[in-house]
């Protein structure tokens, strides 16, 4: 017998024939509410603890994912840079405290350049810096073992260019033949951009005269009648030119070298297998910076007055290029490339090996 027939037979005692029917169905419908009452709390837990399932297993914020438990091996180190715009995203992450969170004091170290660089990070004096990639393949070519482990920036029309004193009557490239250029070292980028300008002009290297110089002192070189033209970057191109010192011979950056990817931080490949975490810091503060920066590109202006000798007023107009957070190893080759077609190179730049941490 069905649970419904019993129920009619009961009820039947009691009641007269006509109410059976309707009882019993009220009693059948009073259970299937309480049965569809209990299913549907049971979808409302069943659903509560997926969603729980699936917030857990979304990916979280990229820095707090990636910052290991332990602190820094290092809890302070020494970074060369040189004050142009190209080391503008470490000064943001410094002023904004992003070095600081990740429980990391940076000291910047002035530099004159990568080439200048490369020895002091060698010999354990700094323990990142500033580079050009022209300067780290050619030393790791002579057998170094420096490794790229961030970019720094990408450049721009005139932020690197071919200047001569206002009063210089040197007008063109091709008349710079004969002539002493200030370059900040040789060997690097700056005089990869200068061979190449000379080679547009119809002009070889063994043409011209190239010698080091440290930007911050190129304007006063060029005034003193010192050298004839100079390789200027930002902000000192700003600088010389609204302070009327200087007149613009040549963009440095032609259209092969446009967009290029011009310089990032290295450290020796030993450094960095010894302080894994320390690098890992960095590279999330920096990263966190250069962010920044794509999404208000006034903070470049704004911290450019702390670490060089620009005035508010002067940065409010310098030219500059991009800060990507990310290394792109088709941009990496290009310059490998250009290094190597002009003769900086013997053969192209194992990128395998020069890029890592």
């Amino acid at each position: 017998m069905t649970w419904l027939g019993e129920q009619l037979g009961r009820i039947a005692d009691d009641m007269p024939v006509r109410d059976l029917a309707a009882r019993a169905i009220a009693v059948h419908q009073r259970r299937r509410r309480n049965f569809m009452a209990l299913a549907a709390a049971a979808v409302v837990v069943i659903t509560m603890i997926a969603v729980t399932v699936a917030v857990r297993a979304l990916p979280g914020e990229p820095r707090a994912a990636a910052r290991p438990s332990a602190p820094p091996e290092l809890p302070v180190i020494k970074v060369g840079m040189l004050p142009t715009v190209e080391s503008a995203p470490v000064y943001v992450a410094q002023s904004e405290g992003y070095f600081q969170e990740e429980g990391l004091t940076v000291e910047p170290v002035a530099v004159t350049g990568a080439a200048a660089a490369t020895p002091q990070v060698a010999a354990g004096m700094l323990d990142l810096a500033y580079t050009d990639y022209a300067t780290l393949f050619r030393a790791n070519e002579k057998g170094k073992d420096f490794t790229i482990v961030a970019g720094l920036y990408r450049s721009a029309p005139e932020d690197l260019a071919i200047v001569v004193s206002a009063k210089s009557k040197i007008r063109t490239v091709r008349e710079l033949k004969r002539k002493k250029i200030a370059i900040p070292n040789l060997g690097g980028l700056g005089q990869l951009t200068v061979t190449a300008a000379l080679k547009r002009a119809g002009l070889k290297p063994r043409d011209v005269v190239m010698a080091e110089k440290p930007y911050p002192e190129m304007l006063r070189a060029l005034s003193t009648g010192q050298f004839d033209a100079a390789l200027l970057a930002e902000p000192f191109v700003t600088v010389g030119r609204e302070g009327g010192r200087l007149r613009i011979v040549a963009d440095a950056i032609p259209p092969e070298f446009t967009d290029l990817h011009t310089a990032g931080m290295a450290a020796t490949a030993q450094w960095v297998r010894k302080h894994p975490r320390t690098l890992a810091a960095f590279q999330r503060a920096l990263a966190k910076a250069q962010h920044l920066i794509a999404s208000d590109p006034r903070r470049v202006r704004e911290v450019m007055p702390t670490y060089t000798k620009t005035s508010p007023k002067e940065a409010a107009v310098m030219t500059f290029g991009s800060y990507p957070a990310e290394l792109d190893m088709a941009e990496l080759k290009r310059v490998a490339d250009l290094a190597h077609a002009h003769g900086f190179t013997e053969r192209p730049a194992d990128l395998g090996s020069a890029v890592g941490g």
